[in-house]
């Protein structure tokens, strides 16, 4: 087993992943899971990645700074050597440090990220490698991620729209920005990302008010960025059963004060950089504008500071249009 350290983060892979590696990623996929105190789902994932039919992939597990005993699964599915693994323990600092850090670490030509508490189908990683096959044969060059459907454990897809016979296995090609603003096609997704085309957007801002406080940062954020520079292929198609029977997700606990800044910051950040998509619906843009007030109003920011740090002349008129009903925010968060 190698072992190496960098800044806060102890590296280390097995003898399986770096045999993986040795004639470099070409064509394989890094399925990356960021863990934080969820170890006993590890040894089910760990099934889930064992069953893939197609085996042209490594396994980067990050833990998020674990206070279970995270460490001592990871290092025994290590030294088991059956799975290509290579384990990052750093220290806390949300799920997209995590994926970062795994990012940064990826060698293969494939990223897609495989949380900790789902569950995957056995052909899953085969669809992807042979689907970017396709993909590269087509020459479609604007195509940076492939992005497939989410069941529910009841079998009924997490999507807003049905899925059925006419629909089922279907593809099209469009940014996430229009999918979900212009298409209005909400779903949960599982996305398998071209490495080279990911790293090479600047995916989350670094120098922006209340970074300092900013513990989390919403998905919608860096899927953003992504679709200014590049297209997804939406298929029909689910590999992952999406569970929701865990609390220890910062957004599923019980709701904190870092829960609500984290909220205001993240909404805020959108609606800058996603405005032209958003305000193409009144009631998209009015709901997203009262719910920042309402974040400001509950935090006790001023107005005035919410409006001295926006640059958006249109954005600054919203605030103030909304601005009294700021009395409702105790209504919202104490309903």
């Amino acid at each position: 087993m190698k072992i190496g350290k960098q800044t806060d983060c102890t590296i280390c892979c097995n003898n399986k992943y770096r045999e993986k590696l040795k004639d470099g990623g070409e064509g394989l996929l890094t399925l990356f899971t960021p863990s934080y105190n969820r170890a006993r789902f590890l040894p089910r994932l760990a099934e889930c990645v064992s069953n893939q039919t197609n085996k042209d992939y490594v396994w980067i597990i990050v833990n998020d700074g674990s206070k279970d005993n995270t460490d001592e699964v990871v290092h025994t599915l290590l030294n088991e050597e059956q799975l290509p693994i290579k384990f990052i323990s750093k220290t806390n600092g949300g799920k997209h440090s995590a994926f970062k850090e795994a990012l940064a670490q990826c060698e293969t030509t494939y990223f897609q990220c495989m949380d900790d508490d789902d569950i995957y189908d056995a052909k899953a990683v085969d669809f992807f490698v042979k689907k970017w096959k396709e993909i590269k044969e087509k020459g479609l060059i604007q195509v940076g991620a492939i992005r497939t459907l989410a069941r529910k454990p009841d079998g009924s897809y997490a999507t807003n729209f049905p899925i059925n016979d006419d629909n089922y296995g279907k593809e099209y090609i469009t940014t996430t920005l229009e999918n979900n603003y212009v298409h209005k096609r909400i779903q949960e997704n599982w996305t398998c990302y071209d490495t080279e085309k990911l790293k090479s957007v600047d995916l989350f801002p670094t120098n922006y008010w209340m970074v300092d406080q900013h513990k989390f940062f919403n998905e919608a954020i860096w899927q953003g960025r992504f679709a200014r520079k590049y297209a997804c292929l939406y298929v029909n198609l689910a590999f992952r059963e999406y569970r929701d029977d865990d609390e220890v997700s910062l957004m599923r606990q019980n709701k904190s004060r870092q829960y609500y800044v984290d909220s205001f910051i993240n909404s805020k950040i959108i609606l800058d950089e996603q405005y032209d998509y958003i305000s193409r619906s009144f009631i998209g843009l009015l709901k997203r504008c009262l719910s920042i007030n309402w974040y400001r109003a509950f935090l006790g920011i001023k107005l005035s500071n919410l409006l001295n740090h926006t640059d958006n002349r249109a954005i600054k008129i919203w605030y103030h249009i909304v601005y009294p009903t700021s009395w409702m925010h105790k209504w919202y968060f104490y309903r």
